[in-house]
């Protein structure tokens, strides 16, 4: 089973074979949420929470 490392914690977090990039995992060491955003290796990134359309859109 391919593994990451967490961003937060730097514990090895494991995602299946079969994850795609964008899809989410949790970090069974500090619970947090994370997005994978590399497959070859497997690289993890911490989910941004709170983001909405509206808030994209006030940029402009």
């Amino acid at each position: 089973m391919p593994t990451g490392t967490c961003p937060e914690c730097e514990a090895e977090v494991h995602v299946d074979t079969d994850t795609d990039k964008g899809e989410t995992v949790d970090c069974e060491e500090c619970g947090v949420q994370l997005e994978v955003v590399g497959l070859d290796p497997v690289e993890l990134d911490l989910v941004e929470e709170g983001l909405d359309d509206d808030e994209d859109e006030d940029e402009f």
